[in-house]
C-alpha cells in the first residue's frame, strides 16, 4: 500500500472524539441514590468491550470521558447484589445522559405472573418447530428482582427434541441466549434469568420430528399462566384437539388461533393433519437455526439439527406475525371459564 493509499483512508476515517457520559443510579428499592457502587463502561464492538470504571459518589453520580467515533455504541452496566443491569447508550454529541435503576433481590415468587403463554407450531422438512413465548411480569412492591439460587423459571420438555434454543429479555431489551440446567426431575429445565420488576420474555424453540402428512403433539404444560394459546398456519395445517377452541379474529390472517384452557400439570395433545402441497405454495424463506446449547447432562435428550435445511414447506407465520401476532394473542383474555386465578409462580413445574 503506497503512502498515499494510507493517507487517503486516514482521512475518510472517522475521527474519534471526547465524549462525556455523565449518569446517576438510583436503588428503586429504597427510592435513594446507589453510592459507592461500581459501574462499567461497555463499548459494543462485535461484542462488549471494557473500556473504563468507576464508582458512584454519594448521590449515585457518575462519570466517564472516553474517545468515541460517531457510531460508537455503548452499554453502561452496573452490577449491584450479584445481578448487572444494562442501559445502553448512543452518544450524541459531546455529552449523553443516562439514568440506571437496580433493585434488591427478594421479590417472593407470588409477585411472578406468567400473563401469557404462546405456542407457535410450524411443520417444516422432517420436523415440526415448536416455539413457545412466555410474557411474565413482576408486580412486587416495593419493587424487586426475582433471582432465587434454584432458579427463576422451570419448564418442561418433550423427551426427545432437537435444536433447543432458549433465549429472555425485557421490555426494550435484546434477547439474552440462556443456558438451561436440569431442574432434577423428569424432562424439567430451571433458567436463572433475573426478572427485574416489570415485563419480560422467555422464548422457547426447539423441533419435534416429523414423518408422514400426520403427526400427534403432546407438550408438557407445567407452567401456569393467565392466558394459553397456540397458532399454526391458516393453510395447509389442520388441528384435531379436545382442547383447543379456536378463536375468531381477523388480526394474524396467516394463521389460526386457538385457546387452550390448561392447568398444570397437563399434557396438551392435538394432532396435525399436513397439506405440503398447500404448505408450500404459502412458503416464505427458510429459516437457520442456531447450534443446539450443550444439555448433555439434562434428562431432555437434545438430537441434532437436520442437516438438511433446504426450504420445502415453511409456514406462512411470517416475521410480521411473530411480530404482530404475538403481541395479539398476549392482549386477548383469559379463556372463560378460567381455571386457575390465582399468582402464578413459574419457579415450580
Amino acid at each position: 500500500m503506497t503512502l498515499g493509499m494510507v493517507a487517503i483512508l486516514f482521512l475518510l476515517a472517522p475521527t474519534a472524539e471526547a465524549v462525556e457520559i455523565i449518569g446517576r443510579v438510583m436503588n428503586a428499592t429504597t427510592g435513594k441514590p446507589a453510592g459507592d457502587v461500581s459501574v462499567n463502561l461497555l463499548a459494543l464492538r462485535g461484542q462488549m468491550v471494557p473500556v473504563r470504571d468507576t464508582v458512584t459518589d454519594a448521590e449515585g453520580n457518575f462519570r466517564f470521558v472516553v474517545a468515541a467515533n460517531p457510531s460508537e455504541r455503548f452499554m453502561v452496566q452496573v452490577p449491584f447484589r450479584g445481578v448487572n443491569y444494562n442501559k445502553p447508550v448512543m452518544p450524541e454529541g459531546e455529552q449523553s445522559t443516562v439514568f440506571i435503576e437496580v433493585y434488591e433481590i427478594g421479590a417472593a415468587a407470588s409477585a411472578i405472573q406468567v400473563e401469557s403463554h404462546s405456542i407457535l407450531l410450524q411443520p417444516q422438512r422432517g420436523h415440526l418447530r415448536v416455539d413457545e413465548f412466555y410474557s411474565v411480569r413482576n408486580t412486587s412492591s416495593p419493587p424487586q428482582t426475582y433471582a432465587p439460587d434454584e432458579g427463576s423459571f422451570r419448564f418442561q420438555l418433550p423427551s426427545t427434541i432437537g435444536d433447543l434454543q432458549v433465549s429472555a429479555q425485557r421490555t426494550g431489551g435484546m434477547p439474552l441466549r440462556q443456558q438451561p440446567q436440569p431442574a432434577g426431575d423428569g424432562n424439567s429445565l430451571v433458567l436463572q434469568f433475573p426478572f427485574y420488576p416489570g415485563e419480560s420474555e422467555v422464548q422457547i424453540s426447539y423441533v419435534l420430528p416429523l414423518s408422514g402428512e400426520t403427526l400427534d403433539v403432546r407438550l408438557p404444560v407445567s407452567v401456569a399462566a393467565e392466558r394459553r394459546h397456540v397458532a399454526v398456519p391458516r393453510t395447509g395445517v389442520e388441528v384435531e384437539s379436545a382442547q383447543l377452541k379456536e378463536v375468531t379474529q381477523e388480526q394474524v390472517p396467516q394463521a389460526r388461533i386457538y385457546s387452550a384452557d390448561l392447568k398444570p400439570p397437563a399434557e396438551l395433545a392435538l394432532t396435525l393433519k399436513i397439506n405440503p402441497a398447500a404448505l408450500e405454495a404459502a412458503a416464505g424463506a427458510a429459516s437457520t437455526g442456531a447450534d443446539a446449547p450443550d444439555a448433555s447432562q439434562a434428562a431432555v435428550t437434545i438430537v441434532p439439527h437436520p442437516t438438511n435445511r433446504a426450504q420445502w414447506y415453511i409456514v406462512g407465520l411470517t416475521l410480521v406475525v411473530l411480530l404482530f401476532g404475538l403481541y395479539y394473542l398476549y392482549s386477548l383474555s383469559p379463556a372463560e371459564p378460567a381455571t386457575d386465578a390465582s399468582p402464578r409462580q413459574p419457579s415450580s413445574a
